[in-house]
Order: C-alpha cells, then sequence, then structure tokens
C-alpha cells in the first residue's frame, strides 16, 4: 500500500512539474512574442521589408517610423509619391501587429477611401496575381486576411484573424458611430475641417490590449493646395508643435517631385514634360508641393473664391458626334436666367498667355445671383473657326447676349460675326448678330456702339452682341465689381476638378474606367476654373489716379481674369436693368381716370 501511494505521489509530482514547466514556457512564448512585437512596431521599416517582402524606398521607411512614433502626423506629398501606397502598407503591418485594433481610412467620399483599400491593400499588396507580398497573399488565400463590403455602408472592410479591422468611412453622415484607434485621413485638404471634427475626431479612441497602452493616432495625408484651407494652419500648429511641444508626439513629411525622381519613382524626362506642359502655378503645387497664397497687393483672395465654388454641375456643350445623333442637352434651361456668352480673344498660337477664352454663365432674374457654369480655352486657332465655336457654344447654351472684347483683334471678330456663319461639321448655317442696342445694358459709348451699327453686314442680324471697348475708367469698374461681388458672395463657380472628380467616382463605380477623353471633357470646366482663379489671385494690383489697373508677371496670363471680370460686369448691368424694371410700380392711372368725372 505504501509502495502505491509512493508511486501515485511521484507521479503527481511529476504532473505538476510538467505543467509548471508549461506555464513557464507559455509565459516565455508570450514574452518573446511580445517583444518580437515590440520590436516591428518600432521598426517597422523592417518589418515591411524584411517579414512582408514589400520593398520601400528610403523616404517611405521615415514615414512609417514617423508614423508610429507621432500621435499627429502629416504627410504632404506631391503627385506621384506613391502617397496611397505607403499608407496602404501602414495600415496592413499596423493591423498584423495589434490585435483588436480598428483603423479608419477617412476621405471627403467613401469611394476614395474604398480605394486605398481595394486598389493597394487588396490589389496590389495581397492579390493572387498582382500581390507584391508572398506573405499577405498567403495570409489571404489561408483567409485570415479578408475583405468584405459593409452591406449597410458599402464601406470596404479588411478582417484580420487577431481581430483587427481596417475600414473605408467617408467624412459624412454616414461615418458617425464608428470607433478608430487610429485614423488616416486621405487628400485632407479637401475634407471640410467641421466635418472632420465632427465626425472623424471624435472616433478615435486609445488601444489598450493586453497592458499594451497607445495614445490614439491621427495621420493626415495631403497634397499642397493653397493657404486659404484649414489644413494649411493645422499643419503650421504641427510642425511648430513638432519643435515645442513635450505632450504631444508631432511629426511631418514633404516630398516634392525631386524626391520621386531620386528614387526612381519618376523620371527626369517626366519631370521635364510637366513642367513644359503645365502652368507655373499648377506646377508649384501640385508637383513642387509648395502651398500656394495670394500675393500682398492681390486684388482677390482665395478664400473670397473658395466659398463661392459651390456649383457641382457644369454645363458641357455636345461634342459633333453628340449633335448629329441628337443626343438630349443635360442641363436644366430655366425661364428666370439669362445664359450669355463671353470671350476675351486672341489669335497668336504657341503662347501660354495668349489663349481665346469662352466663358458661358448666366444671371437669375429672381435672385440676382450669377453662376459661371462653363470655361474653356483655345490657343491658334484663325479668326473664322472662333467665330463658328462662339456662334455654336452660343446656340448649345441658348445664351441671349454674347458679351466681347471689341478692341484691336475684336473689331475683325465683330466684322465676321455680322454675316451668317456655316458651322460645316454639324451641317447648320447660323445667322447674323449685331450689336444690342439696350441702353440699359451697354458698357461701352455711344460712339462705340453707333460704329458697330455701322459695320454691321446684315440688315437682319441679331442683336445680341455687347461689345466692351476697354478703358482705363472701365477696366477699374470691372476690378472693383468683380472684388464687391465676391465679398457680397453673390457669384457662384464650379468646384475645384480633383474634387469633381471623386464626386463622379463615389457616384458612378464605373468612372475610372471610362475613355480617357470623356473623362478629360467632363472635367475640363472644373480644371479650367480652378485655372481661373489662380490667375486672378496671382495677379499683382496698382492703384493710380483714384482708379485700379491688374497687371500678370511676365510669364502669367489674365486672359482668364479679364473674360471673368467682363461676364460679372455685364451681370450687373442686368441687376441694373432688372431691379429698376421690377421697383417700377404698377399702378395705371388712365385706369383710374373716370374718377375724376365724379
Amino acid at each position: 500500500m505504501s509502495e502505491q501511494l509512493d508511486k501515485e505521489l511521484s507521479r503527481m509530482a511529476l504532473l505538476k512539474k510538467t505543467q509548471e514547466k508549461k506555464r513557464f514556457n507559455k509565459v516565455d512564448y508570450d514574452r518573446k512574442v511580445a517583444d518580437w512585437q515590440i520590436f516591428y512596431l518600432d521598426n517597422l521599416d523592417i518589418f515591411v521589408e524584411e517579414y512582408l517582402d514589400i520593398p520601400l524606398h528610403y523616404f517611405q521607411k521615415q514615414i512609417l517610423l514617423d508614423c508610429w512614433k507621432n500621435d499627429i502626423e502629416y504627410i504632404i506629398a506631391s503627385r506621384g509619391l506613391s502617397k496611397s501606397f505607403i499608407i496602404g502598407t501602414l495600415a496592413i503591418s499596423l493591423a498584423l501587429l495589434m490585435p483588436n485594433v480598428y483603423i479608419g481610412i477617412s476621405s471627403m467620399t467613401l469611394g476614395q477611401s474604398n480605394k486605398i483599400i481595394d486598389e493597394k491593400i487588396d490589389v496590389l499588396l495581397s492579390s493572387e496575381k498582382r500581390g507584391i507580398s508572398p506573405i499577405l497573399k498567403q495570409l489571404k488565400k489561408d483567409k485570415y486576411i479578408e475583405f468584405i463590403k459593409d452591406k449597410t455602408t458599402d464601406a470596404r472592410v479588411v478582417n484580420i484573424g487577431n481581430g483587427s479591422k481596417i475600414f473605408a468611412v467617408n467624412c459624412g453622415e454616414g461615418g458617425r458611430g464608428s470607433r478608430t484607434h487610429i485614423s488616416i485621413l486621405d487628400e485632407a485638404v479637401l475634407v471640410k475641417r467641421k466635418d472632420y471634427d465632427a465626425i472623424v475626431e471624435p472616433m478615435l479612441e486609445p488601444y489598450n490590449f493586453n497592458g499594451l497602452m497607445i495614445e490614439p493616432k491621427q495621420i493626415f495625408m495631403t497634397s499642397a493646395k493653397t493657404k486659404d484651407k484649414w489644413v494649411w494652419n493645422h499643419l503650421k500648429k504641427c510642425v511648430n508643435g513638432h519643435y515645442k511641444d513635450r505632450r504631444i508626439k508631432y511629426g511631418f513629411f514633404a516630398g516634392d517631385i525631386f524626391t520621386a525622381v531620386a528614387h526612381s519613382i519618376q523620371t527626369k524626362k517626366q519631370y521635364i514634360t510637366r513642367k513644359e506642359n503645365t502652368d507655373e502655378f499648377t506646377f508649384a503645387q501640385e508637383f513642387l508641393n509648395l502651398w500656394q497664397g495670394e500675393s500682398e497687393n492681390s486684388l482677390f483672395s482665395f478664400d473670397d473664391f473658395h466659398k463661392a465654388q459651390v456649383l457641382k454641375k457644369a454645363f458641357i456643350p455636345r461634342n459633333t458626334n453628340e449633335f448629329l445623333d441628337d443626343k438630349d442637352i443635360d442641363y436644366n434651361f430655366n425661364e428666370l436666367d439669362y445664359r450669355y456668352l463671353t470671350t476675351d480673344i486672341a489669335l497668336s498660337g504657341g503662347k501660354d498667355n495668349d489663349n481665346t477664352v469662352f466663358l458661358l454663365g448666366k444671371f437669375n432674374t429672381e435672385t440676382y445671383r450669377r453662376s459661371v457654369e462653363h470655361i474653356t480655352t483655345r490657343n491658334g486657332l484663325n479668326s473664322l473657326k472662333q467665330v463658328v465655336l462662339m456662334k455654336r457654344l452660343f446656340y448649345e447654351y441658348k445664351c441671349t447676349y454674347f458679351v466681347m472684347d471689341s478692341k484691336g483683334i475684336g473689331n475683325s471678330i465683330y466684322d465676321i460675326l455680322t454675316d451668317e456663319t456655316y458651322d460645316e461639321e454639324r451641317g447648320i448655317t447660323y445667322p447674323a448678330w449685331t450689336v444690342c442696342q439696350d441702353k440699359q445694358l451697354q458698357i461701352s459709348s455711344d460712339g462705340v456702339i453707333n460704329d458697330k451699327i455701322l459695320r454691321t453686314l446684315r440688315e437682319n442680324a441679331e442683336p445680341v452682341i455687347i461689345p466692351i471697348a476697354g478703358t482705363s475708367e472701365i477696366n477699374s469698374a470691372m476690378h472693383l465689381a468683380l472684388r464687391k461681388n465676391l465679398k457680397d458672395e453673390i457669384i457662384d463657380f464650379l468646384i475645384d476638378d480633383n474634387e469633381m472628380e471623386l464626386v463622379y467616382a463615389d457616384k458612378d463605380p464605373k468612372w475610372i474606367i471610362k475613355d480617357s477623353e470623356y473623362r478629360t471633357n467632363k472635367l475640363l470646366p472644373f480644371l479650367e476654373t480652378r485655372f481661373t482663379i489662380n490667375e486672378s489671385v496671382s495677379l499683382n494690383t496698382e492703384y493710380k489716379d483714384g482708379g485700379v489697373k491688374v497687371k500678370e508677371d511676365r510669364s502669367a496670363t489674365k486672359d482668364r481674369y479679364m473674360t471673368l471680370a467682363m461676364f460679372n460686369y455685364f451681370g450687373d448691368k442686368l441687376y441694373s436693368k432688372h431691379n429698376k424694371d421690377s421697383q417700377q410700380s404698377d399702378f395705371d392711372a388712365d385706369a383710374w381716370s373716370f374718377l375724376s368725372s365724379l
């Protein structure tokens, strides 16, 4: 009996020793895992390159390290620096290393947020055919990484086997209620500050797992825009905090096209081509990564223009094929609107600052608001082709008036306009035009108007032309009128092209695969609007003899600006005429004449 008891005690002692060893091994194992976890988090570049087998450039390594080290990180990068790729890589790496972490990728639209998950994390990094990481491809194959779509919001979601989640969210009402430990804001400059403060920032909360406590992280990714945007002031606060704030860890990275060329992401030839084919203002902003602000002596501010950029619906003229197919014009023609075409004319070709500008806009007789709905430019067209295009746009937009610069080249164009014009492409003949003789709408002197009447070639010409023979007084009045109406917020513009492209992509899932010519045609008025605003703000102002004069730099242009100024000034004429008419009494004295006989 004693021998049997000894054996049992010995067995129990051995079992206890084995269990203690297992417990020790489990603790030891967990400690080793935690050590590697912290090591990889502190050295994300090593994790990405050696474990995930994703090659990185030096500046991309620095971005990864800074995003982990700092509580608030700014990434300001020009085109071609693969911002979305590095953010996608950062998100999937942190999700793998931090169990139960929630990472939200936000942007102005849900489609843009989805795009980073779809195109970068899914296709580029982990897809079976195109994925560049063999580890991520295997994890996806093993269903440790799964890509799904939220049935309620259509947001793309990445579920990780360790309980972590990466999800897309837009800065709108649909984004409320989500919870994140790490927030990534894509193209932050396009997001309204109030939306970020009300929707994205409140989603953040600290990360706490198995004793690992981490402050919530905010990562702002953007390209350089104009200094009136809230992101510019927020960025300055971040840079200042990086050097002075000891409580919150701030960080920032800025890269331009030279960074891309230095790392062979872009080539020298691409740099040269883009510089040659892009206006100076846009090149500095989009490729040199320089934030743009108005000059000290500018008559206008970006803030005034940007407040007025509220239109998401442009007038898109039909091309010839659409016209011949009798396709309906996608536009709501309102009887309360006066629609008119304004143009600044040039004939020389090959010069960036010598363009003919066509602006289509309207004046509403009920609200008195002016809306710029289409801007396009042409370079090097001969006078006859310009006249064909003028009349084509005029009748496409169902205009009532044609406002034109009538000095110099404008005189020759006027003469051609006063004859019938045959449009060979469309097989139609447009009527002859002549000057409008309504004195309430005239801008030029009676002498100019009489001269135009005498120069008219056809007797039955339509009186639609409003000629402007600019003088220092007229020009000064136009400059000040535009400034006043911007301040009074009674003129509306199309939103920027990059913002509109996100809207198109969000509304139409097939937008990205549409024909490039189709997409260019849709975005062109929005792009030209941005160019017009940049041009207007960059002009220098001179005050002389009680008047105002604007002057471009040697390499700049003011064709778009002058067309806009003429459009707005004629809007004031329409306002004066309509407002005067509306204030006239409806009292008819003759109708009450019978009272005198009583």
